[in-house]
């Protein structure tokens, strides 16, 4: 069509030209800001979807280690708690994927993670590894029924939760 309006019209295509130009650097700057608000709504559900699993996947193991602590105190059967020392272990796995870009104080959802979570991202991975490691050990030593050895573990297992609330939580 524009070929047929610049043969008709002679010197009249440059402006049939800019029109075509125009409409469409019009319809790309819609499309543009269509596709960057759907990106923006996606991430603020994916900050908040991040921030409501780690939330209820700390309250989890807080009350796994509640739950081991109680049968070790209670000097019980041990075997009865070593899923929860389990529990424990997979969540830490996670833990890393849970803290995107974003999902701190700036994303405006009721959150207790500190922006040193970012800054220093490998320490904070680091921390959670060492929480895998010492949860598998302390599964281990439920498992066998190890009462000092699980009470050893447990003691790592929740030095690592503690080595990584004080820099990288905010006080309630």
């Amino acid at each position: 069509m524009v070929a047929l309006t610049i043969l008709a019209n002679g010197d009249n295509h440059r402006t049939e030209s800019a029109k075509t130009m125009r409409r469409t650097l019009v319809k790309a700057t819609l499309l543009a800001g269509l596709v960057a608000s759907v990106a923006g709504a996606a991430w603020a559900q994916t900050a908040a979807e991040a921030i409501a699993q780690r939330q209820a996947g700390f309250k989890a193991i807080g009350a796994a280690t509640g739950e081991v602590k109680k049968v070790l105190d209670a000097s019980g059967d041990l075997t009865t708690v070593a899923g929860k020392a389990g529990e424990i272990s997979a969540f830490a796995k996670r833990m890393p994927a849970l803290f995107p870009v974003g999902s701190g104080p700036e994303s405006g959802i009721a959150t207790r993670a500190l922006p040193a979570i970012w800054q220093n991202k490998a320490d904070f991975d680091a921390i959670a590894g060492s929480l895998v490691r010492e949860a598998d050990k302390l599964m281990a030593a439920l498992q066998a029924n190890d009462k000092a050895g699980a009470t050893a573990a447990f003691a790592a297992t929740t030095a690592q939760c503690g080595a990584c609330h004080r820099p990288y939580r905010a006080p309630q």
